[in-house]
This record gives C-alpha cells, sequence and structure tokens, in this order.
C-alpha cells in the first residue's frame, strides 16, 4: 500500500494540534511529505467579525491567514524537533470535510483529531473526523488518547480474513517496521448462542473447539494472504475468544496504533463503516487507522 504523503487537518483546538504532531512524527518515520491544512469559514463570532472589519481587502485576509497558520504549524514542528520536515501549511476555504478528503485524495494518510473546535463537549468523536472516516477515498488515522511519554513500540491490528483487514494487517506490518515495533494481530471468535431456538445456550465441547480451529485456520489464512511472516519474534498472532470490539480495544491498550478495516464480514454491504471500526475510533485509547476496502466500495 503505497502512501504518497500525510495530510493533516488543523483547525487551533488541542486535538488538533495532537494530529498535527503525529502526522510530523509519521512524515519523519515514513520519510514522506506533510501538508497541514486549514480550512476557513466565517463562524459570525465577536472576535472574527470585529478582526474581518478591520481588515481592507479578501487578500489582505488571505494573506494573514496564511502567515498566520504557517507559523503557528512550524511553531509545532519545531516543538517535536522536526524542523527539517518537508512540511508546507495551506488555508482552504470551504467546508472542512471535502476540503481535507479532496487534498489527501485516493493515496496521502489522512490524519485527523478526534474532536475539533465545532465539536460538542464531551462528544467521543468530532462531526469532521467522523465523516472524513466514513467518506474519504485514502486510509485516515483518527488521533485519540493520550500521547506517552515513550513509546510502547507495539501496533494492533484486527483481521476476520476480510480483504478490507488483509489490507488493513498489510498496513499494519509496515506501520510497525518503520516504528522497529512489534506486530500483534487479533482475530476475535464467538460462539452462536442457541437459546433463542429453545435449546439450551451452550454448545458440546466439540462444537467449541471446531469453532477455535476454524478460527485459528482464518488468522492463518490472513497472514498468507498479507504476505506478513507469522514465525518472526516481533510478530504476535492473538486468537482470541470473546467479542471483537472488546478484544481489539484490551490489545490498544498497551498500544502506540490501532489499525482496523473499515467494514469486515460482519458488516451489511453498502454500509460505510463497520460495528467494530465504529466502536474503534470512538473508544480506542491510542490512535486509529482506517484502511478503506477500494475493491468493495467500487
Amino acid at each position: 500500500m503505497a502512501v504518497t504523503g500525510v495530510v493533516v487537518g488543523v483547525d487551533g483546538s488541542p486535538e488538533s494540534d495532537e494530529a498535527l504532531i503525529w502526522a510530523l512524527q509519521e512524515g519523519r518515520l515514513r520519510d514522506l511529505p506533510v501538508r497541514a491544512i486549514n480550512v476557513w469559514h466565517p463562524d459570525g463570532t465577536p472576535a472574527q467579525v470585529e478582526r474581518l472589519s478591520a481588515m481592507q481587502s479578501v487578500a489582505e485576509l488571505r494573506t494573514r491567514l496564511q502567515e498566520d497558520f504557517a507559523l503557528a504549524v512550524r511553531a509545532v514542528a519545531e516543538r517535536v524537533q522536526a524542523p527539517d520536515l518537508a512540511v508546507t501549511s495551506e488555508v482552504r476555504y470551504g467546508h472542512p470535510v471535502p476540503e481535507l478528503i479532496r487534498a489527501a485524495g485516493p493515496d496521502a494518510l489522512l490524519v485527523v483529531g478526534s474532536r475539533g473546535r465545532g465539536s460538542i463537549t464531551g462528544s467521543m468523536l468530532g462531526s469532521v473526523s467522523q465523516s472524513c472516516v466514513q467518506y474519504a477515498d485514502s486510509t485516515v488515522v483518527v488521533v485519540r488518547g493520550h500521547r506517552r511519554a515513550a513509546p510502547a513500540r507495539r501496533v494492533v491490528v484486527g483481521v476476520d480474513g476480510s480483504d478490507a483487514s488483509v489490507r488493513a494487517l498489510r498496513f499494519a506490518a509496515h506501520a510497525a517496521a518503520a516504528r522497529h515495533a512489534s506486530l500483534q494481530v487479533v482475530h476475535a471468535w464467538t460462539a452462536p448462542y442457541l437459546g433463542f431456538a429453545g435449546r439450551s445456550g451452550a454448545l458440546p465441547q466439540e462444537a467449541l473447539d471446531e469453532i477455535a480451529v476454524r478460527a485459528g485456520d482464518i488468522l492463518r489464512e490472513s497472514m498468507r494472504r498479507a504476505s506478513v511472516d507469522s514465525t518472526r519474534s516481533d510478530v504476535e498472532m492473538w486468537l482470541a475468544e470473546g467479542a471483537s470490539n472488546l478484544m481489539l480495544l484490551q490489545a490498544a491498550a498497551q498500544a502506540d496504533l490501532l489499525v482496523v478495516g473499515s467494514r469486515g464480514y460482519g458488516g451489511w454491504k453498502g454500509l460505510l463503516l463497520g460495528s467494530v471500526s465504529t466502536q474503534s475510533v470512538t473508544q480506542s485509547p491510542c490512535p486509529v487507522a482506517v484502511i478503506r476496502d477500494r475493491d468493495a466500495d467500487e
């Protein structure tokens, strides 16, 4: 999965500053250019009205916005000791979602904070970040959680045998290699509940063993399709019995990055985002990369 650059949305909120820091670090890890995008539109606040009234022309407004934004981006780059990284800053005009998606295109990594300035206080995910995850053509990283003082050097990825999860595994393997981190590949399975059919709710042990064996086959086949060597010392396969979302969130507690496919086998056809990926981007304790299943979208 070739990534040509990193695009990050910045709006001055603390969450977007964290997204910018993450994007700068990712650009340095992958030796990729970083484009910081600020999408400006009038919000009618008294402070903004006063500022606009003091300006003589639209050209002056554009120049001032661009200069202020460039200084803010450069200040963050210097703070994280990335002054020599290829970073550009750009102010666009319009709605943040289509502008960020257009800037990233199909091949750049789109990075957003979990919430921006316009988010409702206490919301788990802002409307801009949620829409970017749902509609972007490229991989989207939602920067969540508190930045660690020292990296955990672990990347976690969930697989279920779907094409999207195999793509997620390839992305996670590359991300782990760039970070010199271990890779934990998680496949979770649960036994079907039969109580609603008038039977006992528990399956016989032989049936449970067969389900576990099939789950192991899915995990190993996903590794094969993604060309990831399961015998490496820095690769761990975790076959977990339990709900997929809970197992992934548990593993993510000790990770630098959680990687999931946009939709797995459990999603309804045509659904933009599956339940596991939705819960990951709203509840993960660490940044989450959501990998698009382009073939399914087409």
